[in-house]
């Protein structure tokens, strides 16, 4: 392919264009995650604390008040009753208690705390005292340990509060940050998605831009207009498309010289001699140069039924690069479709009562009349009607229908023409493919059918040079159905179109 001078190309390609947003992109997302990160590890470190420290000090607090509650009654009752379990009892409390308050003091991490703490200690060393000298000297000095106990309960559960106050406040501290590393975050994720969006949009138009303005000059050219090399700012590799699309149209529009060149070729190398074939065979049939016998008839007759067949095949692939080549003249005039239908159901009589297949036509009562090529809407019934006899099996049925279709939007009628067999289907796969040439079905390859496949190609060209469209629908083992639209000359409500009726034709097998 010839390169021509590199027109105003932008100097970054498609790759790097997407490597420098992605890079951005990354940037940004491993930003948001070390931001994510440090708010997460600020926050476990807060919860850890809460948990192992604080949650562990509250504990021991709520446990020093139940020994210490263990001590008062273990020395009460021993000074009643003088039992030394009592005694040992309030000797190993006491223990207990001040181990408490060791562990419960290195938990503290406030000057108050610490200050309650110290209270306690004295207050229980005060508390002791009493205890001992009641055991010496007087028993009955309930007032004093009394109080000296209620002011230990007191200090004690101060404590509790102290620490249940700063479990609250870590709490709502966490809270806090979490709330605010949150809405950082969503202001980082929004700013993000809003470059990531800049970015998409700007590479999009850089790229998108050009292509509309290629994909123009496509459809210019298929228009038939002449080719021309697009100048534009573009990523190389869109230059680069431009030019190789120049290039190709300049190649194709030499291919279809050529195709017209071998279509003439063809026409006069292969049809002038083949149509001399087919006429000599007929003057011989006829004894037009002298009486033959029945084996000459025989032989003639198997070089005329050839000579047909091949006259027909050359006929349908010159008129299919015709078709393709847009060449292919068309002689519209106004039509009874109705009676093209029941022609072509004529047709094909003979093969739907060999196969006993019953052929219904369901036509809507009346049917406008319509601007066609006569010839050409007859074979793609023919070809409709001829493809679905082929598949039908024995005893099947086959409908041909047609009725008046309103469009939604443009509130224009078309005629609507469906042609359904219960065959064995085409898969859903190969619908797009029916219409390409040389397509055969190998669903069932016991049942295959052999032909040309060009019938449906040259159906779908037909349809569409008449301004209409044709599809298939089908389903695995349920048949298939071909529809094709014609437009007409009616808009809205200018058609009084009376109420669909059924005209039915049914090819009935010979009784035997």
């Amino acid at each position: 392919m010839p390169r021509e001078k590199r027109g105003n190309t932008s100097k970054l390609t498609i790759f790097w264009r997407i490597i420098v947003a992605q890079s951005v992109l990354l940037a940004l997302v491993v930003l948001v995650s070390l931001y994510a990160f440090a708010q997460l590890d600020r926050l476990t470190r807060l919860d850890t604390q809460i948990l192992v420290v604080d949650s562990a000090c509250e504990k021991e607090e709520r446990k020093l008040l139940k020994i210490f509650l263990a001590e008062v009654r273990s020395a009460e009752k021993y000074l009643v009753l003088y039992d030394k379990d009592f005694y040992a009892n309030f000797v190993q409390s006491k223990m207990d208690f001040e181990a408490s308050l060791e562990k419960v003091e290195s938990f503290m991490d406030t000057n108050r705390e610490m200050a309650i703490v110290e209270q306690i200690r004295t207050l229980h060393a005060s508390y002791n005292d009493e205890i001992n000298a009641a055991i010496s000297s007087d028993p009955f000095r309930e007032q004093s340990r009394s109080q000296l106990s209620e002011a230990i309960m007191e200090r004690a559960n101060e404590l509790v509060h102290l620490r249940e106050q700063i479990i609250s406040s870590k709490i709502a501290t966490a809270r806090d940050q979490a709330a605010g590393g949150a809405t950082v975050i969503t202001w980082l994720g929004l700013g993000g998605i809003s470059l990531a969006l800049l970015l998409a949009y700007l590479h999009a138009r850089s790229v998108s831009r050009p292509l509309d303005k290629l994909a123009r000059e496509m459809r210019r050219v298929g228009r038939g207009e002449p080719t021309r090399l697009l100048q534009f700012r573009a990523p190389p590799e869109v230059q680069d498309l431009a030019r190789t699309f120049y290039w190709m149209t300049e190649e194709l529009a030499q291919l279809d010289r050529l195709k017209a060149d071998f279509a003439a070729h063809v026409s006069h190398e292969l049809r002038t001699p083949l149509t001399a074939i087919r006429e000599g065979t007929s003057l011989l049939l006829e004894e037009v140069s002298g009486p033959i016998t029945d084996s000459q008839r025989d032989i003639l007759e198997v070089v005329r039924s050839h000579g047909d067949q091949l006259y027909n095949s050359i006929s349908t692939i010159l008129d299919l690069s015709k078709m393709e080549a847009e060449m292919m003249e068309y002689e519209f005039t106004a039509c009874d479709l109705s009676y093209l239908i029941h022609r072509c159901v004529e047709t094909g009589r003979l093969i739907a009562l060999k196969k006993r297949i019953n052929v219904y036509t369901i036509l809507a009562d009346p049917l406008p009349i319509v601007y066609v090529d006569e010839k050409r809407i007859q074979q793609v019934l023919n070809n409709l009607l001829s493809n679905a006899l082929k598949y039908t099996p024995e005893g099947g049925d086959v409908r041909v229908t047609a009725s008046l279709k309103l469009t939604t939007i443009e509130k224009e009628y078309l005629l609507e023409v469906r042609v359904s067999d219960n065959g064995e289907g085409i898969p859903e796969s190969d619908l797009d493919k029916v219409f390409t040439k040389f397509y055969q079905s190998y669903l069932n390859p016991a049942t295959n059918h052999h032909g040309t496949g060009l019938g449906l190609a040259i159906a779908r060209h037909i349809v569409e040079a008449h301004g209409g469209r044709i599809w298939a629908e089908s389903a695995v083992g349920k048949g298939s159905t071909f529809v094709f639209v014609l437009p007409t000359a009616y808009r809205g409500e200018e058609f009084a179109c009376t109420e669909q009726t059924e005209s039915t034709s049914r090819v009935k097998q010979r009784e035997r």
